[in-house]
């Protein structure tokens, strides 16, 4: 595989190219699937002053917490669109399409892009580097790994390799205590109800939550309007909606009390 040159330079000007050429140009070479030669796509991402911030691969956000080193595998497309949320809420996001492919032979690859800062301070994506698709990949010891849009992360700080694999549960499981809670500060340190309510749907989109849960989400802003807007959207990620009656009483007045029934009683 030729990654020389001409390589740099394609990644350089992809962003010039529409993200729907890309996808019907893989279609065509595939019969309408948008694969390559049968293998996806690999994208790394770190920030060389080590912060945090969550990635969204086409709408999808794919880490549940901030981190500063993510790899999203199987990509489904070549075409990309990448939007950067930094977690200090102070950044500004980076937008970004890009097309991840050999540009000699259109096979997959694993591209490695790199945040850094520009001499006016603000942050932008930098192409690092350029390998073939590798197969049983060990991941770093503070990397967040996981398959494009699904709840996979291999941490090797929290568990060995040699460690068996649990079976996964038949049902969606609410986020974990933990997490849950650095999301909530996630979301807290934000200063305006529109910018942590936009923060919490990326999250919401991917997880699924507890009623609780939702509640301790819902108190997190000062308006009933965000609140019904938040409940709204996190009703269908939450594994235990029979008792959603419960969310009702975060509201302030009973406008929203009955907003929100009414919804409930046309999407149960």
């Amino acid at each position: 595989m030729k990654l020389g040159a001409l390589f740099f330079l394609f990644v350089l000007f992809a962003p010039a190219f529409s993200f729907g050429q890309q996808q019907a140009y893989g279609e065509r070479r595939q019969g309408g699937g948008g694969h390559w030669d049968s293998e996806s796509s690999t994208l790394s991402i770190y920030s060389e002053t080590g912060e945090q911030f969550l990635l969204v691969l086409n709408g999808v956000s794919q880490n549940t917490v901030p981190a500063s080193k993510i790899r999203v595998e199987r990509l489904p497309k070549f075409g990309n669109e990448i939007e950067i949320i930094f977690s200090d809420n102070r950044t500004p996001a980076i937008r970004k399409t890009i097309t991840i492919a050999d540009p000699v032979d259109n096979k997959a690859v694993n591209m490695t892009l790199k945040l850094v800062r520009n001499r006016e301070g603000y942050p932008k994506l930098k192409f690092h580097k350029c390998t073939e698709v590798e197969r049983d990949y060990h991941p770093e010891r503070d990397e967040y790994v996981m398959d494009y849009g699904q709840q996979r992360q291999n941490n090797v700080a929290s568990r060995s390799y040699n460690d068996n694999v649990q079976e996964q549960p038949a049902g969606p499981v609410a986020m974990d205590r933990g997490t849950f809670n650095e999301m909530k500060k996630t979301i807290a340190n934000t200063s305006f109800d529109d910018a942590k309510l936009s923060t919490a749907k990326t999250i919401l989109s991917n997880n699924y939550f507890t009623t609780d849960q939702v509640i301790e989400l819902c108190n997190l802003f000062s308006f009933d309007d965000s609140k019904l807007d938040l409940a709204k959207a996190a009703f269908s990620r939450t594994v235990d909606n029979n008792n959603y009656f419960k969310v009702n009483n975060v509201f302030s007045f009973s406008s929203g009390k009955e907003a929100l029934n009414d919804f409930v009683s046309h999407n149960h």
